[in-house]
């Protein structure tokens, strides 16, 4: 993996986070989800990060370049571990 990226400016997106070796990209979003999108390709992983260094909105940037895109699994739901943690 390489060094996440904090997105401290983000209203929706917390960290994100790209394994060049699968091409996947882990979005965790303030919520605490965290999904995974797949065959994302290195290039646009690079434009997403200096998208973020240049301040710009990584939530709009994701709605516009990300979601929707690439096939993508939720691997952390905060709401299951919440309800898992009552029984």
């Amino acid at each position: 993996m390489s060094k996440p990226v904090f997105t401290t400016k983000s209203t929706t997106i917390h960290k994100v986070d790209y394994n060049e070796k699968e091409k996947n990209l882990d979005i965790e979003f303030r919520s605490g989800n965290v999904y995974r999108y797949y065959d994302v390709p290195p290039r646009l992983w690079k434009v997403f990060q200096l998208y973020i260094e240049c301040e710009g909105s990584p939530g709009s940037f994701f709605n516009e370049y990300i979601k929707g895109q690439f096939n993508s699994e939720k691997i952390k739901d905060v709401s299951a571990e919440e309800d898992g943690n009552e029984a």
